[in-house]
């Protein structure tokens, strides 16, 4: 969870956004980049590991707009809303800060290993299993081309192949018929399960991490998304 409260950097003419997080002040933007209408202490932002946001005026005499109305405290905030400060209405880009901020931060991402690593080898599993059904369509064939062959050298052993063929035609068939959307929604929740487990550690982001294999996350050491350092 982030708790922060932001404001207007104090002790300058030019102010640039402050915001308190984890006991440290950080600030954002340009010098003068922050009009004098937004106060020092002017909002709470509370983002939840879930990601939801609240968002609330710490004082009653702020002005604070979410969407261009006029309150105090708003739950169900999300990073595309608008949020404005101040009688300027000061545009608080709240997913640059946050960014910011995670960069600032580290995590362990060792849990991920597992999870990539289950996840090749039920993937490999699947097509292994996909491979050797595709294998046994030929047997039918084959054994066709075999009594081919045999009629040749043994009397009635084509009609004993051809027989032989058939059934194993209908077995597969049947093979086939029972395994034909039961790879395809084994794959389907594979991959389900991998975009929902294999994400940025950091609550605030939670980006699917998409097919970069772990130890290429660990040799880049951080998000792509929200720029968070990873770790071991």
């Amino acid at each position: 969870m982030m708790d922060l409260i932001i404001g207007r950097e104090s002790g300058t003419d030019n102010p640039r956004l402050a915001i308190e997080y984890n006991g440290k002040t950080y600030f954002w933007g340009n010098p003068g980049s922050v009009p004098k209408s937004v106060s020092r202490k002017h909002c709470h932002v509370t983002i939840a590991d879930d990601s939801s946001i609240v968002v609330e005026d710490v004082t009653t005499n702020n002005f604070m707009y979410i969407n261009g109305i006029d309150c105090k405290k708003k739950g169900g905030v999300t990073m595309m809303d608008t949020i404005e400060l101040g009688p300027d209405r000061f545009h608080l880009d709240l997913e640059s800060v946050v960014k910011a901020l995670s960069a600032q931060q580290t995590f362990s991402i060792a849990h991920l290993e597992k999870i990539y690593d289950a996840y090749q080898q039920k993937k490999m599993d699947t097509q292994v299993s996909q491979g050797r059904l595709n294998a046994l369509s030929t047997l039918p064939g084959i054994l066709s081309m075999t009594s081919i062959g045999l009629a040749l050298i043994i009397p009635n052993a084509r009609i004993v192949m051809i027989v032989i063929a058939a059934v194993f035609a209908l077995a597969f068939a049947l093979i086939r018929f029972r395994n034909a959307d039961k790879l395809p929604k084994q794959a389907k929740k594979l991959e389900e399960s991998f975009r929902e487990k294999y994400v940025c550690p950091n609550p605030t982001c939670g980006h699917f991490l998409g097919g970069v294999p772990y130890k290429e996350l660990l040799k880049n050491r951080t998000c792509p998304y929200c720029k968070s350092k990873f770790t071991e």
